[in-house]
Protein backbone atom coordinates (compact mmCIF):
# COMPACT_ATOMS: atom_id res chain seq x y z
CA UNK A 1 0.00 0.00 0.00
CA UNK A 2 1.45 3.68 -0.97
CA UNK A 3 0.65 6.40 1.48
CA UNK A 4 0.87 10.07 1.20
CA UNK A 5 3.67 11.45 3.02
CA UNK A 6 2.72 15.14 4.26
CA UNK A 7 6.29 17.08 4.09
CA UNK A 8 4.84 19.99 6.15
CA UNK A 9 4.70 17.68 9.34
CA UNK A 10 7.17 14.87 8.37
CA UNK A 11 7.57 11.90 11.22
CA UNK A 12 10.95 12.05 13.19
CA UNK A 13 9.72 8.95 15.67
CA UNK A 14 10.82 5.20 14.66
CA UNK A 15 8.82 2.39 14.95
CA UNK A 16 11.43 1.34 17.79
CA UNK A 17 10.78 4.42 19.57
CA UNK A 18 7.21 4.57 19.23
CA UNK A 19 7.33 1.01 20.29
CA UNK A 20 9.14 2.01 23.96
CA UNK A 21 6.58 4.93 23.98
CA UNK A 22 3.73 1.81 23.68
CA UNK A 23 5.09 -0.30 26.13
CA UNK A 24 5.59 2.24 28.39
CA UNK A 25 1.65 3.36 28.79
CA UNK A 26 0.55 0.01 28.45
CA UNK A 27 1.75 -0.47 31.45
CA UNK A 28 0.16 2.53 33.01
CA UNK A 29 -3.31 1.36 31.56
CA UNK A 30 -2.33 -2.48 33.38
CA UNK A 31 -2.08 -0.62 36.20
CA UNK A 32 -4.87 2.01 36.12
CA UNK A 33 -7.69 -0.03 35.43
CA UNK A 34 -7.74 -2.60 38.31
CA UNK A 35 -7.20 0.64 40.50
CA UNK A 36 -10.15 2.11 39.18
CA UNK A 37 -12.02 -1.04 39.15
CA UNK A 38 -11.62 -1.27 42.89
CA UNK A 39 -12.35 2.56 43.41
CA UNK A 40 -15.81 2.88 41.42
CA UNK A 41 -16.85 -0.73 42.02
CA UNK A 42 -17.17 -1.27 38.11
CA UNK A 43 -15.19 -3.39 35.88
CA UNK A 44 -12.78 -1.45 34.07
CA UNK A 45 -11.21 -2.04 31.09
CA UNK A 46 -8.53 -0.09 29.05
CA UNK A 47 -6.37 -0.28 26.17
CA UNK A 48 -4.39 1.86 24.06
CA UNK A 49 -5.48 2.87 20.69
CA UNK A 50 -3.40 4.61 19.47
CA UNK A 51 0.34 6.59 19.42
CA UNK A 52 0.34 9.50 16.82
CA UNK A 53 3.27 12.03 16.63
CA UNK A 54 1.55 15.71 15.36
CA UNK A 55 1.81 19.08 15.49
CA UNK A 56 0.29 21.08 18.73
CA UNK A 57 -1.99 22.83 16.66
CA UNK A 58 -3.69 19.97 15.12
CA UNK A 59 -4.47 17.93 18.36
CA UNK A 60 -5.84 21.74 19.88
CA UNK A 61 -7.92 22.16 17.24
CA UNK A 62 -9.92 18.85 17.70
CA UNK A 63 -10.50 19.58 21.60
CA UNK A 64 -13.92 19.89 22.38
CA UNK A 65 -15.16 22.98 23.75
CA UNK A 66 -16.43 20.99 27.31
CA UNK A 67 -12.96 18.94 28.27
CA UNK A 68 -11.04 17.93 31.48
CA UNK A 69 -6.85 18.35 31.49
CA UNK A 70 -4.90 17.58 34.15
CA UNK A 71 -1.53 19.31 33.99
CA UNK A 72 1.67 17.20 34.99
CA UNK A 73 5.35 17.62 35.26
CA UNK A 74 7.96 15.00 35.00
CA UNK A 75 10.94 16.04 36.61
CA UNK A 76 13.85 13.41 35.98
CA UNK A 77 16.16 13.15 39.18
CA UNK A 78 18.64 13.13 37.11
CA UNK A 79 19.27 16.71 36.34
CA UNK A 80 21.37 16.53 32.70
CA UNK A 81 17.29 15.90 30.84
CA UNK A 82 15.08 18.68 31.21
CA UNK A 83 11.19 18.92 33.07
CA UNK A 84 8.68 17.58 30.97
CA UNK A 85 5.39 18.53 30.69
CA UNK A 86 2.46 16.80 30.05
CA UNK A 87 -1.21 16.90 29.69
CA UNK A 88 -3.88 13.86 30.82
CA UNK A 89 -7.09 14.78 28.99
CA UNK A 90 -10.44 12.67 30.10
CA UNK A 91 -13.86 12.80 28.53
CA UNK A 92 -16.33 14.73 30.60
CA UNK A 93 -18.58 11.87 30.46
CA UNK A 94 -16.17 9.69 32.18
CA UNK A 95 -15.68 12.56 34.79
CA UNK A 96 -19.11 12.83 35.55
CA UNK A 97 -19.53 8.90 36.02
CA UNK A 98 -16.79 8.83 38.07
CA UNK A 99 -18.14 11.60 40.71
CA UNK A 100 -21.69 9.73 40.56
CA UNK A 101 -20.28 6.61 41.66
CA UNK A 102 -18.01 8.19 44.16
CA UNK A 103 -20.97 9.83 45.70
CA UNK A 104 -23.12 6.51 45.65
CA UNK A 105 -24.81 6.91 42.51
CA UNK A 106 -25.36 4.09 39.91
CA UNK A 107 -23.39 5.76 37.05
CA UNK A 108 -25.73 6.47 34.34
CA UNK A 109 -26.13 9.97 34.28
CA UNK A 110 -23.07 11.04 32.62
CA UNK A 111 -24.25 13.09 29.46
CA UNK A 112 -23.93 16.13 31.05
CA UNK A 113 -23.86 19.23 29.19
CA UNK A 114 -22.92 21.31 31.78
CA UNK A 115 -19.55 22.82 33.62
CA UNK A 116 -18.26 20.67 36.61
CA UNK A 117 -18.95 22.52 39.86
CA UNK A 118 -16.59 23.51 42.32
CA UNK A 119 -17.25 20.52 44.57
CA UNK A 120 -17.01 18.43 41.34
CA UNK A 121 -13.87 19.96 40.77
CA UNK A 122 -12.31 19.18 43.92
CA UNK A 123 -12.94 15.57 43.33
CA UNK A 124 -11.34 15.46 39.87
CA UNK A 125 -8.36 16.48 41.39
CA UNK A 126 -8.24 14.51 43.55
CA UNK A 127 -8.57 11.70 41.06
CA UNK A 128 -6.30 13.04 38.73
CA UNK A 129 -3.25 12.93 41.29
CA UNK A 130 -3.91 8.90 41.56
CA UNK A 131 -3.68 8.92 38.08
CA UNK A 132 -0.76 11.03 37.77
CA UNK A 133 1.03 8.75 40.14
CA UNK A 134 0.26 5.66 38.20
CA UNK A 135 1.99 7.90 35.42
CA UNK A 136 4.79 8.29 37.65
CA UNK A 137 5.07 4.69 38.63
CA UNK A 138 5.19 3.12 34.33
CA UNK A 139 7.49 6.11 33.90
CA UNK A 140 9.64 4.97 36.92
CA UNK A 141 10.18 1.28 35.61
CA UNK A 142 12.44 3.14 33.38
CA UNK A 143 13.88 6.06 35.33
CA UNK A 144 14.12 7.94 38.58
CA UNK A 145 11.59 10.87 37.98
CA UNK A 146 8.85 12.94 39.66
CA UNK A 147 5.69 13.07 38.10
CA UNK A 148 3.29 15.64 39.70
CA UNK A 149 -0.15 17.64 38.97
CA UNK A 150 0.15 20.76 38.67
CA UNK A 151 -3.26 21.96 37.84
CA UNK A 152 -6.57 21.39 36.72
CA UNK A 153 -8.01 22.48 32.99
CA UNK A 154 -11.38 22.77 31.28
CA UNK A 155 -11.33 25.47 29.21
CA UNK A 156 -9.04 23.69 26.28
CA UNK A 157 -8.49 27.43 24.63
CA UNK A 158 -5.90 27.70 27.89
CA UNK A 159 -3.93 25.47 27.37
CA UNK A 160 -0.18 25.53 27.32
CA UNK A 161 2.22 22.82 26.27
CA UNK A 162 4.44 25.06 23.86
CA UNK A 163 4.21 26.97 20.59
CA UNK A 164 1.30 26.18 17.75
CA UNK A 165 3.91 24.19 15.46
CA UNK A 166 5.91 22.20 18.16
CA UNK A 167 5.39 18.62 17.34
CA UNK A 168 3.88 16.41 20.28
CA UNK A 169 3.55 12.70 21.26
CA UNK A 170 -0.58 11.63 21.50
CA UNK A 171 -0.93 8.29 23.31
CA UNK A 172 -5.03 7.36 23.20
CA UNK A 173 -6.51 5.55 25.02
CA UNK A 174 -9.69 3.46 25.03
CA UNK A 175 -11.58 2.72 28.29
CA UNK A 176 -14.85 1.01 28.88
CA UNK A 177 -16.06 1.18 32.47
CA UNK A 178 -19.86 -0.25 32.57
CA UNK A 179 -22.05 0.87 29.55
CA UNK A 180 -19.74 3.96 29.59
CA UNK A 181 -17.20 4.04 26.64
CA UNK A 182 -14.78 7.24 26.91
CA UNK A 183 -11.35 7.93 25.23
CA UNK A 184 -8.06 9.01 27.39
CA UNK A 185 -5.13 11.18 25.90
CA UNK A 186 -1.49 11.81 27.16
CA UNK A 187 0.47 14.69 25.13
CA UNK A 188 3.52 15.27 25.68
CA UNK A 189 6.85 17.33 23.58
CA UNK A 190 8.22 15.50 21.42
CA UNK A 191 11.85 16.40 22.24
CA UNK A 192 10.59 15.31 25.78
CA UNK A 193 9.95 11.90 24.67
CA UNK A 194 13.09 11.91 22.59
CA UNK A 195 15.25 12.68 25.42
CA UNK A 196 14.30 11.11 27.98
CA UNK A 197 13.46 7.87 25.82
CA UNK A 198 16.94 7.75 24.02
CA UNK A 199 18.62 6.58 27.45
CA UNK A 200 16.30 3.72 27.99
CA UNK A 201 18.35 0.47 28.30
CA UNK A 202 17.72 -3.05 29.43
CA UNK A 203 18.51 -2.34 33.24
CA UNK A 204 15.71 -0.32 33.18
CA UNK A 205 13.48 -2.25 31.38
CA UNK A 206 14.32 -5.54 33.50
CA UNK A 207 13.67 -2.85 36.99
CA UNK A 208 10.05 -2.25 35.31
CA UNK A 209 9.21 -5.81 34.72
CA UNK A 210 10.19 -6.50 38.26
CA UNK A 211 8.21 -3.92 39.63
CA UNK A 212 5.21 -4.69 37.33
CA UNK A 213 4.79 -8.18 38.96
CA UNK A 214 4.94 -6.22 42.56
CA UNK A 215 2.66 -4.09 41.75
CA UNK A 216 0.43 -6.55 40.06
CA UNK A 217 0.18 -8.45 43.00
CA UNK A 218 -0.23 -5.41 45.37
CA UNK A 219 -3.11 -4.97 42.47
CA UNK A 220 -4.63 -8.20 43.09
CA UNK A 221 -5.10 -7.84 46.94
CA UNK A 222 -6.36 -4.65 46.96
CA UNK A 223 -9.40 -5.47 44.27
CA UNK A 224 -10.55 -8.50 46.62
CA UNK A 225 -10.40 -6.29 49.81
CA UNK A 226 -12.29 -4.02 47.97
CA UNK A 227 -14.30 -6.79 46.36
CA UNK A 228 -15.08 -8.14 50.09
CA UNK A 229 -15.85 -4.67 51.61
CA UNK A 230 -18.24 -4.37 49.45
CA UNK A 231 -22.38 -3.99 50.04
CA UNK A 232 -23.80 -6.48 47.85
CA UNK A 233 -28.03 -7.10 47.61
CA UNK A 234 -29.13 -10.54 49.02
CA UNK A 235 -32.86 -11.79 48.74
CA UNK A 236 -34.62 -14.61 49.19
CA UNK A 237 -37.51 -15.29 46.41
CA UNK A 238 -40.66 -17.44 47.61
CA UNK A 239 -41.71 -17.67 44.43
CA UNK A 240 -42.64 -16.09 41.16
CA UNK A 241 -45.72 -16.14 39.44
CA UNK A 242 -48.33 -14.23 36.95
CA UNK A 243 -51.63 -12.42 37.75
CA UNK A 244 -53.85 -10.55 35.58
CA UNK A 245 -53.77 -6.53 35.72
CA UNK A 246 -57.18 -6.56 36.44
CA UNK A 247 -57.10 -9.32 38.85
CA UNK A 248 -54.42 -7.24 40.95
CA UNK A 249 -56.15 -4.41 40.75
CA UNK A 250 -59.01 -6.36 42.70
CA UNK A 251 -57.10 -7.21 45.45
CA UNK A 252 -57.55 -6.74 49.06
CA UNK A 253 -56.47 -6.92 52.09
CA UNK A 254 -57.08 -10.54 53.80
CA UNK A 255 -57.62 -12.06 50.43
CA UNK A 256 -55.61 -15.14 49.83
CA UNK A 257 -53.64 -15.84 46.61
CA UNK A 258 -52.39 -19.16 46.37
CA UNK A 259 -48.45 -19.79 44.51
CA UNK A 260 -48.75 -23.09 43.51
CA UNK A 261 -45.46 -24.13 45.44
CA UNK A 262 -44.93 -26.97 47.46
CA UNK A 263 -44.37 -25.95 51.45
CA UNK A 264 -41.21 -28.51 51.68
CA UNK A 265 -39.91 -27.20 48.17
CA UNK A 266 -36.61 -25.04 48.72
CA UNK A 267 -36.96 -21.30 48.00
CA UNK A 268 -33.96 -19.69 45.63
CA UNK A 269 -31.67 -16.75 47.35
CA UNK A 270 -30.30 -13.84 44.90
CA UNK A 271 -27.11 -11.81 44.76
CA UNK A 272 -27.83 -9.29 42.98
CA UNK A 273 -30.35 -10.52 40.53
CA UNK A 274 -27.92 -13.72 40.13
CA UNK A 275 -29.50 -17.23 41.52
CA UNK A 276 -26.80 -18.52 43.98
CA UNK A 277 -28.47 -20.73 46.80
CA UNK A 278 -31.64 -22.47 47.61
CA UNK A 279 -32.50 -22.34 50.80
CA UNK A 280 -35.69 -23.46 52.90
CA UNK A 281 -37.91 -20.58 54.79
CA UNK A 282 -38.17 -20.63 58.56
CA UNK A 283 -37.33 -18.57 61.26
CA UNK A 284 -35.20 -18.02 64.05
CA UNK A 285 -35.76 -15.95 67.10
CA UNK A 286 -38.48 -13.61 66.32
CA UNK A 287 -37.36 -13.39 62.93
CA UNK A 288 -38.04 -14.72 59.76
CA UNK A 289 -35.25 -16.43 58.02
CA UNK A 290 -33.19 -19.19 55.27
CA UNK A 291 -31.66 -22.02 56.03
CA UNK A 292 -29.12 -23.16 53.03
CA UNK A 293 -29.45 -25.92 51.45
CA UNK A 294 -27.59 -26.17 48.38
CA UNK A 295 -25.00 -23.94 46.34
CA UNK A 296 -26.04 -23.09 42.87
Amino acid sequence: MIKAYDFKSPKKFTKERMSTVENLYDSFSRSLAPYLTGLLQSYCEISINGIQEMRFQEYSAELDDRSLFGLITLAPENKDYSDAPMIFEMDTSLGFFMIERLLGGAGTEYELHRDFTDIEKAMLHYLLEKITGFIGDAWGGYMDAEVTLTGLQTNPHLLQLGAAEDVVILVELGIVVNELKAKLHIVMPAPNVEELTSRFGYKFAMNRKNKDEAKAAERQKYIEKNLLDADVEMRAVLHEFYLDAQDILQLQPGDVVPIGKNMASDIQVYVEDMPCFEAKPGHTSMHKAVRISKVL
